[in-house]
Parts: C-alpha cells; structure tokens; sequence
C-alpha cells in the first residue's frame, strides 16, 4: 500500500509539473496565431476580425508617438495596395491572464518602397477563454 501511495504521490508531482508547461506551450502558440492575424486582418482591413482580437480599452501606441483607441483602429484607412507585413522574432511571455508579445514587423509599403523594420511590443490579457489586445506599441528600427 506504501508503495501504491509513493507511486501516486510521484505521479501527481509529474503531472503538475508537465500540465502548467503544457498550458504555457498552448498560449504562446494562440498568442502568435493571433498575431498573424491580427496582422493578416490589418492588412485586409477586415474589422470585424480587428474588432473580436482588440478589447475595449485597447490602446495603440504609434511610431510618431500618436495614441489610438480600439475605434481609431478599427477607422483607420486602409493600407496602400501593395504593402506587405511580416512578422518575425516573436517572442511570448505568458504570466497568468497576461501576455507580452514582442517581435519585429517587416513592412514594405508598397512594390516598389523600401522596406522598413518595427519593433512591437503587444500586451495581451485573457478574458474568460479568450485572449485580447489591451496594449500595442510600435517603434521604427
């Protein structure tokens, strides 16, 4: 019986450890999921997605050093015909109900533009079973 009871006690310790990493690993996938498209849906001006990833007390900070509310975002024009976002280096800090979500944003605005690099730095927090965007920051490389 002792050793039924050590065994058990061995299995739960396993189990608790390999459960929260697991859970970890699950996060930061559906974090980069969601940065892709949340990037795909700017790029598409495809508000309703924009609208479901971004809370309502979603504020964006821009290069120039602009601030921008969820509907900011969600009217903003969309981007020229042609530029193209991409998404590199990401990081994801999950602690808890929050995320930090760092990475680079290759951005071309056209065919024909030069390139330029963004570093971001998104803040996320969970709301019931669902992630959403709180915190966006961008700085030009």
């Amino acid at each position: 019986m002792k050793h039924i009871l050590r065994l058990a006690a061995v299995v739960s310790l396993a189990l608790a450890a390999i459960i929260p990493a697991y859970a970890a690993d699950r996060d930061e996938d559906a974090l980069k999921t969601i940065e892709q498209t949340w990037i795909t849906a700017s790029s598409n001006t495809d508000r309703v997605t924009l609208d479901s990833l971004l809370d309502d007390s979603f504020i964006d900070t821009t290069p120039s050093g602009t601030r921008r509310s969820k509907s900011d975002v969600l009217l903003a024009p969309p981007p020229p015909p042609g530029s193209t976002q991409t998404l590199t280096n990401l990081e994801v800090r999950v602690n808890g109900d929050t995320a930090i979500v760092t990475g680079t944003n290759h951005f071309t605005l056209g065919p024909n533009a030069q390139p330029s690099d963004y570093s971001f730095t998104d803040v996320f927090v969970r709301k019931e079973r669902d992630w959403r965007a709180v915190s966006a920051q961008i700085t030009r490389k």
